[in-house]
């Protein structure tokens, strides 16, 4: 997806927002939050669900460019304290530059991908730079693991 304006939808809270039903439903409702592609610091999302409907959203600024096992039982932990019954959570890791994967892009990935929720869903984890959203693909992650 672009940065152009065209494709952000309307921001909207939460829970008024479209229900999650694909793929494609996941990338709008990210392109609505973050609103037009560009980012001051590395920040981590993440998006409460329950069911096919957004909930909550947590944005967390100044995230390391690359995680450490102490940064991802942080997240681990916030989850296990939010998330419950048939609620899961989707996750964005989002930093200023451009399009190409780096290693710290692909730890993200790999962590918040390894969280797990205890739900039957699983979504994908999206990467966003200044140019660009994009699902961390399995084949991402399995070049760089």
């Amino acid at each position: 997806m672009t940065s152009e304006s065209q494709d952000i939808p309307p921001l909207q809270p939460p829970h008024l927002m479209p229900p999650l039903t694909d793929q494609s439903s996941l990338d709008r409702t990210w392109r609505a939050l973050m609103g037009e592609l560009g980012f001051g610091s590395p920040q981590l999302w993440l998006l409460l669900v329950d069911g096919d409907r957004p909930r909550q959203v947590v944005r967390v600024d100044d995230v390391p460019l690359a995680p450490n096992p102490e940064d991802l039982a942080g997240v681990a932990t916030l989850v296990d304290d939010v998330v419950g019954g048939p609620r899961s959570c989707a996750f964005l890791y989002a930093r200023p530059g451009g399009p190409t994967r780096t290693d710290g892009d692909l730890a993200w990935a790999r962590g918040l991908g390894g969280i797990g929720l205890g739900s039957d869903r699983t979504w994908p984890v999206h990467l966003a730079n200044d140019v660009e959203l994009r699902v961390a693909a399995p084949d991402d992650l399995a070049a760089a693991g």
